[in-house]
């Protein structure tokens, strides 16, 4: 809304919105806001809260014999364009999106553990706020910048190291997109949505429910084999000359990708009666639903396809399917009494009508159980063999290169038996189907080290090369949207009930629609961006009030659930959060209205009278005194020695270890298994979760 601020008795005070809040609750408490600062503390204070560097001495003197009441203003207007802003901004944001330049691999060392493209996310991200991206669409393209129609430009795909970033839980995919969800929500709506993966939440309105919905959206996205360009390759002779190097290598990763896929998707289709038979004769194994497959062989049936067989027939196998409810029929008979009731089943299902419809009986099955001997159904591997056979035939005659499973003489009836027969070994719903890009959770031990070796080495190669294009760490679409399921208490082997892909209820009301297109991760976005979402707005003005004011206007500026701190100001709370929306979205617009206030312009010198009914001074009776953060000391150092390097953007360097590197500490190499000791000392945000 826009209703007026709160009436003040010191009308002469205020300068805009936010001092009539401050005011006014100063007053309620018989208390009044400190004098102005001196202008020698008011540049200092606001140049680095704005850029992160000091102002020079030579602005501060002629700040200081600027008589005009509006020198301030032009100060502020000035650093708000200073592209220093984006790198002192853009830092903060870093620490929202748990940016590190190293991967958290167990057994990985040195250079083999770089991420050889995580600048690409980090310079955006200074471009973005140097620019002023309206946040709604800065959040768009962090989700789903590949999505967004028409066509963004290449550099703003590199947004989406905001998803792609985070730790890598030795490959446990459930883990990541854990991660990507406690990113997106904490990060975005400041809910800790991720404490609903085992059960509801115990304290805020989200459920399970509300967890595995967005699970769904997540987990329908992946990786592409090959980061996409957001700088063309023949940029100079050094990329051409690095981009002719890694060819090779990248064939070489996509060589090995699809002749295993190739040979893994043919092994699954023609060992379908091992399948069958491991479902029918033992029961669930925990490594079917597990992450880890280190020792498989290529012998090995596949745990994840034994698991999607098990899921198939039990959704399959009831008494109207015309291929798999002759299998449930037999399979729900106790084993000791299956030799003496196969033959009645099977009578009943041959006098079923012939057909592919529910109620009927697939032709070719009916054909091979008519056969003379008939097939021995004395035991549950029996009937596994008996179906394992038929598919086996089915698949070797379709893969034939003089037979065809449907030649001209075949009945159109027993041409569409075939066909239904068919699809259960081929279509995207079988369980013998995975995605290309999903081939290396299915390969054996050795040709899995292979692959994720030279992938390794890839990364490796680009990271020391001296110049590499630019790529970006995207998420697209997987072929067809995931389907998702509770996972009773958290546990991936224990399916409850299905869910829809959808926003929270506790912000889209009772019954959220399903998102409408492909997997959702552009609906999720536009869902967090919403004009209409309370939530949103509210938790990206707090923390620029926390880094501008020493403290949030709500203390846990993550959580705004139930068990976060209220607000010290709420209505003031809602108010920037309004005018951000009024803004269009204009993060600078809402700084520069913060740093204009009275409010930010206080002396910070101590007022006993004033500490004596607000200790903490939670009601801003004065400007809060505060430490140099590790990036703003270390530039600091850098820029009064003359020696500070103010080149922008590109690869990560060591701003911790080489004492002859003078860019900017944004620009340091993260590595989130070991920070630096300077950096923890001084309260480095942590690169394994959103802070």
């Amino acid at each position: 809304s826009h209703a007026a601020p709160p009436a003040v008795r010191d009308v002469a005070w205020p300068l805009g919105r936010i001092d009539h809040y401050l005011l006014a609750a100063l007053e309620a408490r018989g208390l009044t806001p400190a004098p102005e600062a001196d202008r020698s503390t008011l540049i200092r204070r606001v140049t680095l809260d704005l850029t992160g560097l000091p102002p020079s001495a030579e602005a501060v003197e002629e700040f200081q014999r600027d008589p005009d009441p509006a020198a301030y203003e032009r100060l502020v207007d000035r650093l708000l364009a200073d592209p220093a802003y984006g790198e002192r901004w853009g830092r903060h944001w870093l620490d929202v999106a748990r940016y590190a330049d190293t991967k958290d691999g167990v057994l990985m060392y040195g250079d083999d553990r770089l991420r050889p493209y995580a600048y690409t996310y980090r310079d955006y991200v200074i471009r973005a706020w140097n620019d002023d991206t309206p946040f709604n669409r800065f959040i768009l393209e962090q989700l789903a910048a590949d999505l967004i129609r028409p066509e963004v430009e290449p550099w703003r795909k590199a947004a989406m190291g905001f998803l792609t970033l985070g730790r890598m839980f030795d490959s446990n995919i459930h883990d990541v997109i854990d991660d990507r969800i406690d990113t997106t929500t904490r990060g975005f709506l400041g809910l800790t949505v991720a404490c609903a993966r085992c059960h509801d939440h115990k304290y805020d309105a989200i459920g399970t429910s509300d967890y595995y919905a967005l699970y769904g959206v997540f987990a329908g996205s992946e990786s592409p084999l090959e980061p996409p360009l957001i700088e063309p390759e023949d940029a100079s002779a050094e990329i051409q000359a690095f981009e002719a190097k890694a060819r090779p290598f990248r064939d070489a990763v996509r060589a090995l990708r699809d002749a295993q896929y190739a040979l893994l998707s043919r092994t699954a289709r023609e060992r379908v009666g091992d399948y069958l038979l491991r479902v029918a004769t033992l029961p669930p194994d925990p490594l079917e639903t597990a992450i880890f497959f280190m020792s498989l062989a290529p012998e090995d049936l596949r745990p994840q396809i034994v698991a999607r067989w098990r899921r198939y027939l039990e959704q399959r196998s009831n008494s109207d399917d015309p291929v798999f409810g002759f299998w449930g029929d037999l399979m729900r008979i106790p084993e000791a009494e299956l030799a003496g009731r196969s033959a009645e089943v099977v009578q009943r299902w041959l006098s079923k009508p012939l057909g592919v419809r529910p109620g009927q009986f697939n032709p070719v099955l009916a054909e091979a159980l008519s056969r003379t001997p008939p097939p021995p159904l004395k035991t549950r591997a029996d009937v596994a063999r008996f179906h394992g056979e038929v598919f086996r035939k089915l698949d070797e005659a379709a893969r034939s290169a003089d037979a065809s499973p449907s030649p001209p003489s075949v009945s159109d009836s027993q041409r569409a038996a075939r066909r239904q027969l068919l699809e259960v070994l081929t279509s995207q719903d079988s369980p013998c189907y995975f995605p290309k890009s999903q081939t290396d959770n299915y390969m054996s031990r050795s040709e899995k080290d292979s692959y994720r070796g030279k992938l390794v080495e890839l990364d490796k190669l680009v990271a020391t090369a001296p110049r590499a294009a630019a790529r970006a760490m995207v998420l697209v679409e997987s072929e067809s949207p995931h389907e998702p399921r509770i996972f009773v208490r958290g546990n991936p082997s224990q399916l409850g009930d299905p869910v829809p892909r959808r926003f929270l209820r506790v912000l889209a009301g009772a019954e959220p629609s399903p998102f409408p297109h492909g997997g959702g991760r552009l609906d999720l976005a536009e869902a967090i961006a919403a004009d209409d979402n309370p939530l949103t707005r509210r938790v990206i003005v707090n923390r620029l009030w926390m880094h501008h004011f020493g403290e949030p206007l709500a203390a846990s500026p993550s959580d705004f659930g139930a068990r976060g701190a209220p607000p010290s100001h709420p209505v003031l709370l809602d108010d920037l959060a309004a005018s951000l929306g009024r803004g269009n979205g204009s993060i600078k617009a809402v700084q520069r209205a913060i740093v204009l206030a009275r409010g930010y312009r206080q002396s910070s010198a101590d007022r006993p009278d004033c500490r004596a009914v607000d200790p903490d001074n939670r009601l801003l009776w004065r400007f809060r005194r505060g430490r140099l953060d590790l990036e703003a000391m270390r530039d600091t150092l850098l820029a009064v020695s003359g020696r500070l390097d103010r080149r922008m953007g590109g690869r990560s360097v060591d701003v911790a270890g080489d004492a002859e590197n003078r860019r900017r500490t944004v620009y340091g190499l993260v590595d989130c298994q070991s920070l630096p000791t300077s950096f923890s000392a001084l309260d480095f945000a942590s690169p394994h979760v959103s802070v």
